[in-house]
C-alpha cells in the first residue's frame, strides 16, 4: 500500500523571514520619507518666519527713517525750529537732530555721547535715534493774539493731547516745540496752554494763525537687546518711555548713513555713525537686519553666514537672513 505525501499548507520560515525583511526595510523607508518631510517642513516654517519678521521690521523702521525731520510743511532747513520746552526732548530737534547714529563696541563703549542710553543694549550692534512730529495732526480754529495766547482746536480732533506731553506747531516759515502745561477740552475747542511752569518761556516764536499745525513731537530709538526668553530682540522706544519689543531673532542691526557733501540731496557716500561729520547733511540710510530662527535644529548643518563685512560661523543650527533696504529721508528731499 503506497503511503501519500502531504503537501505543504501555507508559508513556510523563510517566506515569514522575508516578508518581514522586505515589510521592516518598507517601514524604514517610511519612516525616513516621513522624517525628512517633517524636516523640511519645519525649515521651510521656520525660514517663512524669519521673512516675515524681516518684513516687519524693515517696514516699522523704514516709515520712521523716511519720516525723519518732519514737523509739517515747514522744513528743518529752513525753518529752525525754537525748542522751550522744559525739560527739552532728550536728543533735542534740529536739522543736526532729526536723526542720529550710535554703535556699541564689544568693550561696551558708545561711539558717541549718548544722552540717556536704553538698558542691557547688545554689545557690538548699532542703534539709531529718529525725531519728528506724529502724524496725526490738528489746525488751529483761530489766531493767536498774542504770542503767549493759549492754542485753540477744533473739539472732536482725536489726536489726544495729553498735558505734558511735548507738542509742536508749525506752520510753513516757523516752528515751536513746548510742553502743553494743561488741556482742556469744552464744547466748542480744545485749549492748549504752554505755561512757564514746563516751559523756559510761555512766549512762541510768532503769532501762529488758522493755517498752523500742532502734533505730538515724536523721539523713536531702536536697538537690539535680548529679551526675557533670553532671544536678541530688537526694541522701540518712544519719548525715553518703556522699551516695546519690536521683533525677536535679530542678531545683529547695521545701519550706515548717507552724507550729502555736494549739496545735490544724493548721498555721495555711505558711512557709519563715528564717521558722519554733519548729521545735518544726511540725507539716506542704509539699513541691514541679521535675523536667526527662534528654534535651534531646523538647519542640516551648523551654520555659516555673511555678515557685515565678514564670514562667521555658529555652532547652532539656526536659519539665518539678512535683509537690507536703502531708506530716503523725505524731509531732506528738496
Amino acid at each position: 500500500m503506497k503511503s501519500m505525501r502531504s503537501k505543504q499548507q501555507g508559508i513556510g520560515l523563510v517566506e515569514i523571514l522575508i516578508a518581514m525583511v522586505l515589510g521592516l526595510l518598507l517601514t524604514i523607508a517610511m519612516a525616513e520619507v516621513f522624517l525628512n518631510s517633517k524636516q523640511a517642513y519645519r525649515s521651510q516654517e521656520a525660514m517663512a518666519r524669519v521673512q516675515e519678521n524681516g518684513r516687519f521690521t524693515m517696514e516699522i523702521m523704514s516709515r520712521e527713517i523716511r519720516m525723519a525731520g518732519f514737523q509739517g510743511c515747514a522744513n528743518l532747513d529752513s525753518a529752525v525750529p525754537n525748542v522751550i520746552a522744559d525739560p527739552a526732548p532728550g536728543m533735542g530737534f534740529s536739522a543736526s537732530e532729526a536723526i542720529l547714529g550710535y554703535e556699541l563696541s564689544d568693550s561696551g563703549t558708545w561711539s558717541s555721547t549718548y544722552a540717556s542710553p536704553p538698558a542691557s543694549v547688545l554689545k557690538g550692534t548699532d542703534s539709531t535715534i529718529v525725531s519728528r512730529a506724529s502724524d496725526c495732526g490738528a489746525y488751529l480754529v483761530g489766531n493767536l493774539a498774542s504770542d503767549n495766547a493759549n492754542i485753540q482746536i477744533n473739539p472732536d480732533n482725536t489726536c489726544n493731547f495729553k498735558q505734558n506731553e511735548i507738542l509742536i506747531i508749525s506752520d510753513c516759515k516757523n516752528t515751536d516745540v513746548f510742553r502743553a502745561s494743561s488741556v482742556s477740552k469744552g464744547s466748542s475747542k480744545i485749549t492748549i496752554a504752554h505755561a512757564n511752569n514746563v516751559n523756559t518761556t510761555n512766549r512762541l516764536s510768532t503769532l501762529y494763525g488758522e493755517d498752523a499745525q500742532i502734533y505730538k513731537f515724536l523721539q523713536t530709538e531702536f536697538f537690539i537687546r535680548e529679551n526675557s526668553y533670553g532671544q536678541p530682540t530688537i526694541y522701540m522706544r518712544e519719548n525715553g518711555g518703556t522699551p516695546l519689543e519690536l521683533i525677536e531673532g535679530v542678531e545683529g542691526m547695521e545701519i550706515q548713513y548717507g552724507e550729502d557733501t555736494t549739496s545735490d540731496y544724493a548721498a555721495d557716500a555711505y558711512v557709519d555713525a563715528p564717521a558722519v561729520a554733519d548729521w545735518s547733511k544726511v540725507v539716506g540710510v542704509r539699513l541691514t537686519i541679521f535675523l536667526r530662527s527662534i528654534r535651534d535644529n531646523v538647519a542640516l548643518s551648523e551654520r555659516a553666514y555673511t555678515y557685515n563685512g565678514g564670514r562667521s560661523s555658529m555652532s547652532d543650527k539656526r536659519l539665518t537672513q539678512s535683509i537690507t533696504a536703502t531708506i530716503g529721508l523725505r524731509n531732506r528731499a528738496p
